[in-house]
């Protein structure tokens, strides 16, 4: 039996040397796809956006909400509007601005008198990295200037010193972000775009192991490498895609994430069984499909179609309990969503094994449901060839 799944192993590795479609998937994906995704996010993050400023105060607070505007780290004035300016033509009439401040009259004024005052925040919120970011720095630079406001007014109370700075701050907020602590996009994104890329390159491969065998003429032949045996062909194309798979991710963790500069987990190769386990899972599941539709084309629209949504329904970019219950159904019904959250808690929060035991058990019975249906299905057309 072990020199059948071999000899299967190798005719496994054979066949996906002639087929141009493997070599696209096995080596132009990870090498320059993994690559040209990392070169997109590179910076990690947005440095600035451009935003304009409407002031129709004229006051010496206003030119003052200006400096801190001027002064923000991630906001830059191009563009200074006026009164005749249609507010709701500023981002159609200047596209290159992405949000303006409009300081409205009378200002200073009603800061004086002691009256509340607003500064209107106008974002181009069909970008919300944009909009949260300006929003983001209004509210950063408007607190310290209200503190800085009330503080004055506390002193010319005869308010002493450091009372007043209690007094304007009573509760000081320390952000300890963890895990991604510079917000940074590509230490964020790579990770999980990398990881959905190999489930689908993985499940795409395993279906058209088995229909290509009958579109081939060649199930009579492979049956008898088998000896015969159902149980040797599927572990023998099984093993095959699993270490295809597995080489990608080891590639991906050891190689393609440190050199676009995500830093390295302590626990990465604590995680490589869960990856192996997730890789196999997707082989699996590939064969299954590979299994119930004869024709290859079929096949493969299946394979892409069960896989296309992974990334959005997985909870990486929207969280899972926030969708509607169809699509909450849906996404644990693909592996990725379970191997995400396991990824998460075991790369990036390095939790220990046994948090992960869940995650595992939903990957293991994937797979046991991909082998059942997929032993059944060739046990049933082998009786019936057999008849």
């Amino acid at each position: 039996m072990k020199y059948s799944i071999v000899n299967i192993i190798v005719r496994e590795f054979l066949i996906l040397k002639k087929r141009p479609a493997a070599w696209v998937l096995i080596l132009v994906i990870p090498t320059v796809i993994f690559f040209y995704l990392g070169y997109i996010y590179k910076e990690g993050g947005i440095e600035t956006v451009n935003i304009a400023v409407l002031d129709l105060d004229h006051s010496a607070l206003s030119r003052k909400v200006i400096s801190n505007v001027e002064a923000a780290p991630k906001l830059k004035i191009i563009k200074f509007l006026n009164s005749d300016d249609k507010l709701e033509d500023v981002f159609i009439k200047y596209p290159e601005v992405k949000g303006f401040y409009v300081i409205p009259e009378h200002f200073e004024k009603q800061i004086f008198r002691g009256e509340q005052a607003k500064l209107l925040v106008y974002s181009n919120a069909s970008n919300i990295v944009f909009g949260n970011l300006i929003y983001k720095e209004a509210a950063s630079f408007i607190n310290t200037m209200s503190a800085g406001i009330n503080y004055n007014a506390f002193k010319t109370q005869g308010i002493p010193n450091e009372k007043a700075l209690k007094m304007i701050m009573p509760v000081k907020v320390h952000v300890k972000p963890l895990y991604n602590s510079y917000y940074n996009y590509l230490f964020y994104l790579i990770p999980g775009l990398t990881t959905v890329l190999l489930q689908m390159l993985v499940f795409l491969l395993a279906a058209r192991s088995i229909n290509s065998e009958y579109t081939n003429n060649t199930y009579s032949e492979l049956l008898n490498l088998a000896n015969g045996k159902l149980f040797n062909i599927i572990f023998g194309k099984l093993l095959a895609y699993t270490i295809v798979g597995f080489m990608v991710g080891v590639f991906i963790f050891s190689t393609v994430h440190p050199l676009l500069g995500i830093p390295m987990s302590p626990s990465t190769l604590a995680f490589l069984p869960v990856v192996l386990l997730f890789v196999m899972v997707n082989a699996m599941l590939g064969m299954m499909v590979s299994a119930i539709f004869k024709n290859e084309a079929i096949a493969m629209d299946v394979s892409f179609v069960y896989n296309s949504p992974a990334f959005v329904f997985s909870g990486f970019t929207f969280p899972i309990m926030a969708m509607p219950a169809f699509n909450m159904w849906y996404a644990q019904l693909i592996p990725y969503t379970h191997f995400l959250s396991a990824f998460i808690k075991g790369v990036e929060m390095s939790t220990p094994f046994v948090f992960l035991t869940q995650q595992v058990i939903y990957l293991l019975l994937f797979l046991a449901v991909g082998y059942i249906v997929t032993t059944t299905i060739l046990l049933v057309r082998h009786k019936k060839s057999m008849v």
